[in-house]
């Protein structure tokens, strides 16, 4: 049985405290940086709780990527981990000296 995706496949994150913004009240900012995947998110930007998806130079990005990588924030799938996952390409394997023990392999399982 194949594992759940989401539950093994999390981002790896580096953490850096970013400066308090000014007020009060304000909540401390977190910059998390995906060691994977290269993904950067910024927590507690302008309010508790809050998730910014940012890019290379820590701009905020557009509303559509921004829901996409927010979603995989606390439990995966990193996008990176999602490429061991997925089946190989067929020209990549037809072409390669693998697909040979691959098909014995799969002949083997036939028959088990």
């Amino acid at each position: 049985m194949k594992p759940e995706v989401s539950t093994t496949m999390r981002h790896l994150y580096a953490i850096k405290v970013l400066e308090k913004l000014p007020g009060l009240f304000k909540p401390h900012r977190y910059f998390y940086h995906c060691a994977r995947c290269k993904w950067s998110f910024i927590v507690n930007d302008g309010r508790r709780g809050a998730i910014t998806a940012v890019d290379d130079k820590g701009v905020a990005l557009d509303r559509n990527e921004s829901i996409r990588r927010v979603a995989t924030f606390e439990a995966g799938p990193c996008p990176s981990m999602n490429v061991l996952s997925a089946p190989p390409p067929r020209d990549v394997v037809a072409d390669s000296a693998v697909a040979a023990i691959l098909e014995r392999r799969r002949r083997a399982d036939r028959c088990a």
